[in-house]
């Protein structure tokens, strides 16, 4: 296959740089690259292959003198048709050359391939003489598996080297398709990306993977072990990298492989040899791929193939050697203060004390730190221990909770019971109570305020505050909630404890939607989960709170995309009471989108399923609020009394209750009843729990107006509806206000003083996003629209549709209050342009 994107970086290198070296380990298609650049050259390039032969300076300098007599632009210059460099001082020859290749008419470049061949330091000096006194229309590029002993760092410092590594030449997930596909080998795509990632892009590892893919039929089973099962590779392996390794370092590598990286020290180690690190660093230099990873001390690691390969091997003939090795490696990182390489290397020993008393010392810690799929692995290792031992049970409880596994969880604080110790120490009673408060809050129940006891570490501190604050949240007592809160981010975040960040950043969520700061949960709830992207926790309850809060709120703004993705995210969560919140979102969001009746048939299916099982009040206010609104939209007046009815046993007398009745009265043209109904949800102590309703309150107290024919009072609450929405960026409100509301909001832009912004933002949603809008227009304004592109007058529409002209003006005023138009032409255009019309 051919790779055009680094032909064409090659040769601006060339182009710019005297010398050009391309360094990489075998198979990384070093000479497949030089020989498909050379030939998109026309005439001024010459190719010599070194090898073992080239021992001499003279011998070296033959080589490269007729080389160069091949090319047809030698003939110029007789000094170079010599067949054999004459006999005497090299640096004469050398200066010869060179003053012959100075001489030729166009510029020369010399290919020289596998330098690392080069035997002796004469070659080597006289190449590094060629290189000081190159002429300017000489251009040399050096291909070797590891440096030469060349005055490479000068050359840098020079400007006069363009260096192309392993990193360069390795294959990306599109140029690997490429290779597959031309040896007649199909993968998925995510079959693919984990071959690149197997192989590290290494060029000869996915042509031999493919070569055996050819034949395989199970290519997910294949990847993972194609390195250490497969012949091909393994001789490639053997006769290409190991065999030119020194002395013993292909077992001191082999050792090496239990580990994913190590440091000299931790190298030493593991073979019990003080000069390993000095080796590692030759063969980073050398190109074995071997590569530094940066850090001090620095850290290498194996090239994945070579690992694997060299890991089965050892685990296939010295298997009780693998086992002292994870023990050595286990013992190094936990005195390290690394628990989670730790436990990685315990759960391969086999010793279940060893990883028992391992989770004892550090457990705590990698769990609070977002490891609970690395605790329990540890946990099956420390085997029979656990089921006698309490301490271990609330690892494996707080573990699955982590998970989102609540019921395995309360299965483990049961067991943990039964081999409760007569006399347990603080420590360990201290342990259980946050646990069993843990587990009780992500069931939905609220913990009871008190302290957790002695805190071992920072960490079970910082957990024990966050407890702590949560329960004083539950409790009502938001200024010692948002101290303790504050505390426990503060130690997270010193003690680098990413996943309890998480938690509490999730915490101060929650204390928002408390403190009504709609905006401030939203933007706690993004953070949670942004960090929570870089981890290994998404399945987290903690996590699911978080996407409920953030679902709605991006309902709410009408990003409906937004809304069905987090939605998507609590399917099959428990507690069901986030069941449930994902259920009204997507419900919601699809009915918004113009699905309305399966829509509102998944708020009503949604709500049956929750039965009798709690849920938050705010969770229960926006589920009856937005079901009522749609059934009421779609004149489905007992649909709306039933969920109206459901939220008000679960509130009882709450604004959102109010507003539901406020609603349903202004649907039957009872103006003064809703007026009653809105007057009472603004009683001095009536509770409002969600974000928007003192939004929807304006916006009906603006309709009601209206109707009364006070629109110096309708234009105050329309403005009082605009600056309640500003801080949280609500805007689905007002896609379902009245429509002679949204007339009003028209006619009055440009008035809204600091709303104004927001009163456009709302404005351009309404009208430039045709999905919303046709979500809001009704099947009769339909109808009505497509009259109104024909130029016949209302009184004529109205007739067709047997109904009165009043009734048609009215539909024509939501219209235009819909579509953001003042006029019928207006209407017309805008519809044609969403695709109404």
């Amino acid at each position: 296959m051919r790779r055009p994107g680094l032909c064409e970086k090659l040769t601006l290198a060339v182009a710019t740089s005297p010398v050009t070296l391309v360094c990489a380990p075998a198979g990384c298609g070093k000479t497949l690259l030089l020989a498909e650049w050379m030939s998109t050259l026309a005439r001024d390039a010459v190719w010599v292959s070194l090898d073992h032969d080239d021992d001499t300076a003279q011998h070296f300098l033959t080589s490269l003198r007729f080389a160069i007599t091949e090319h047809t632009l030698a003939t110029v210059e007789p000094a170079l048709r010599h067949r054999s460099a004459p006999p005497g001082d090299a640096a004469v020859t050398v200066a010869e050359l060179l003053q012959a290749i100075e001489a030729l008419p166009h510029r020369l470049v010399v290919v020289l391939d596998n330098v690392q061949e080069i035997p002796g330091r004469d070659v080597l000096r006289v190449l590094a003489a060629v290189i000081r006194h190159q002429p300017r229309n000489l251009r040399l590029v050096l291909a070797a598996r590891s440096d030469p002993l060349l005055p490479l760092a000068k050359l840098r410092v020079q400007g006069r080297l363009t260096e192309f590594r392993a990193d360069a030449l390795r294959f990306g997930p599109a140029e690997a398709r490429e290779l597959l596909d031309g040896c007649g080998v199909r993968l998925s795509e995510d079959q693919l990306l984990r071959l690149v990632s197997q192989t590290d892009g290494w060029a000869a590892g996915l042509r031999l993977a493919a070569r055996s893919l050819r034949t395989t039929q199970d290519p997910d089973r294949f990847v993972p072990y194609f390195a250490g099962h497969d012949h091909a590779m393994a001789d490639f392996l053997t006769g290409e990298v190991l065999a030119h390794l020194p002395g013993d370092s292909r077992e001191i590598l082999a050792m090496l492989s239990v580990s994913d990286r190590v440091t000299p020290r931790l190298a030493a180690a593991l073979t019990g040899r003080d000069d390993v690190g000095g080796l590692l660093a030759g063969l980073e230099r050398e190109g074995v791929l071997v590569t530094a990873v940066e850090g001090e001390p620095p850290w290498y690691q194996l090239h994945p193939l070579l690992r694997a390969y060299l890991r089965t091997e050892l685990t296939r003939h010295q298997p009780d050697l693998v086992t002292v090795l994870h023990q050595r490696a286990a013992r190094w990182f936990a005195g390290q203060d690394r628990p989670r390489e730790a436990l990685l290397h315990a759960e391969q020993t086999g010793d279940e004390r060893a990883a028992a008393e391992l989770l004892h010392a550090k457990g705590m810690d990698v769990l609070l730190d977002g490891g609970p799929g690395l605790v329990l692995r540890a946990l099956d290792a420390a085997g029979s221990l656990v089921a006698r031992d309490a301490r271990l049970l609330l690892f494996a409880a707080l573990a699955h909770l982590e998970l989102g596994e609540l019921s395995a969880a309360e299965s483990d604080i049961a067991r943990s019971s039964r081999v409760w110790p007569e006399r347990p120490d603080e420590g360990l009673a201290g342990f259980r109570r946050l646990v069993v408060s843990a587990h009780g809050l992500a069931c939905g129940r609220a913990p009871a305020p008190g302290g957790a006891g002695v805190c071992r570490s920072a960490a079970a501190e910082a957990w024990a505050r966050l407890d702590h604050g949560v329960a004083l949240l539950a409790a009502g007592d938001h200024g010692g909630a948002a101290g303790e809160l504050a505390a426990a981010d503060r130690l997270s975040d010193e003690q680098d404890l990413h996943y309890l960040e998480v938690h509490t950043k999730a915490a101060h969520a929650l204390l928002a939607v408390a403190a009504g700061d709609d905006a401030g949960a939203a933007e706690a709830s993004e953070l949670a989960l942004t960090l929570a992207g870089h981890g290994t926790w998404k399945r987290s309850p903690w996590l699911a709170v978080c996407r409920a809060i953030l679902g709605f709120a991006r309902l709410l703004r009408t990003d409906l995309r937004g809304a069905l993705e987090l939605a998507a995210g609590l399917d099959g969560v428990e507690p069901s009471a986030l069941r449930f919140a994902g259920g009204v979102i997507e419900g919601a969001a699809r009915y918004d989108g113009g699905d309305r009746a399966a829509g509102l048939k998944l708020l009503q299916d949604s709500r049956s399923a929750l039965a009798g099982a709690p849920v938050p009040r705010p969770l229960a206010a926006i589920a009856m609020a937005l079901e009522h609104q749609c059934a009421l939209v779609l004149a489905q007046a007992p649909h709306a009394r039933d969920a109206a009815e459901w939220g008000a046993r679960r509130l009882g007398p709450v604004a959102e209750v109010h507003l539901t009745v406020a609603r349903a009265r202004f649907a039957r043209g009872d103006v003064d009843g809703s007026v009653r109904a809105l007057r009472a949800a603004r009683e001095p102590g009536v509770p409002r729990l969600v974000a928007g309703t003192e939004t929807e309150l304006a916006l009906l107290d603006a309709a009601t107006a209206l109707r009364l024919g006070c629109r110096t009072k309708a234009r105050g609450s329309l403005e009082e509806a605009l600056v309640s929405a500003v801080p949280a960026g609500i805007v689905r409100p007002f896609a379902y206000a009245d429509p002679e509301v949204k007339v009003l909001l028209l006619d009055q832009m440009g008035g809204f003083g600091a709303a104004e912004t927001f009163a456009a933002r709302v404005r351009r949603v309404l009208t430039e996003d045709g999905a919303a809008t046709a979500a809001v227009l009704t099947n009769r304004e339909l109808v009505v629209l497509t009259r109104l592109t024909s130029p016949q007058p209302l009184d004529e529409v109205a007739s067709e549709l047997r109904v009165s002209v009043n009734t048609v003006k009215t539909h024509v005023r939501a219209i235009y209050a819909k579509l953001g138009v003042n006029n019928r032409r207006a209407a017309v255009v805008a519809a044609r342009e969403l695709g109404l019309g």
